[in-house]
């Protein structure tokens, strides 16, 4: 059974992880950048580094430019919200919801609910920035510096967190297939509900982003 979903998504940050952006930060460590003091040792140290890897600042600028990008997009440019962050909002769900709520165990959300990603009409132009000051801290939990990290994520949806102001609103649209034997439709529809309200999709959750509403659940195999 293809279940049809369109959402009104209120506020979305994809905080992508690129495989530039691993590349910039291994060429940081290893060159010796953060160590220099000064910016023109910062920069000698980097220019040395990149001739042994046969790499301009021209390449390195570049490198840096694809490590920034803040969204996934499709061919023609449009933000797609990728199926990992439904995957992933879907485990969160069937794991943190009540058990009558659950519409299949967290470790079967990948087989039972075969999710696509969500496609919108916006760009990154239409993105605003939250920028904001961050605890540095170690996995332990343990605070590394007093001094604050700036953080800074660019973001979509007219019904952000309050202390940023409104963009444009988001229309999605995905699928989920699934097999009504195993997964009953009314329970998904309303663990999706739920999820919207308590769990979001994206970055940033926690911080109340990535909130959504389900505005459209329609089967085929109801269609027919």
């Amino acid at each position: 059974m293809l279940i049809n979903l369109a959402i009104d998504v209120h506020s979305y940050i994809a905080h992508p992880y690129w495989p530039e952006r691993e590349r910039v930060i291994n060429i940081t460590k290893e060159s010796g950048l953060n160590r220099a003091r000064s910016a023109q040792n910062r920069r000698k140290a980097l220019e040395e580094y990149l001739r042994g890897e046969g790499m301009t600042l021209a390449d390195y600028d570049a490198l840096v430019e694809a490590a920034d990008r803040q969204f996934y997009v499709d061919d023609a440019g449009c933000v797609v919200i990728p199926k990992r962050h439904v995957d992933g909002m879907l485990v969160a769900t069937c794991d943190k919801i009540r058990s009558a709520g659950k519409p299949c165990p967290p470790d079967m959300v990948r087989t039972v609910l075969r999710a696509s990603g969500w496609q919108t009409t916006l760009t990154p132009d239409d993105a605003g920035w939250w920028t904001r000051y961050a605890v540095v801290s170690a996995g332990t939990g343990a605070r590394l510096s007093n001094q604050r990290a700036l953080r800074r994520n660019a973001y979509l949806g007219a019904e952000p967190p309050s202390e940023v102001d409104a963009r444009k609103p988001i229309e999605a649209t995905g699928t989920l297939d699934i097999n009504p034997e195993m997964v009953r439709p009314e329970v998904l529809r309303k663990a999706l509900d739920w999820a919207g309200e308590w769990i979001g999709i994206g970055a940033s959750r926690k911080m109340g982003w990535g909130r959504f509403t389900v505005t459209s659940f329609d089967s085929e195999a109801d269609e027919q």
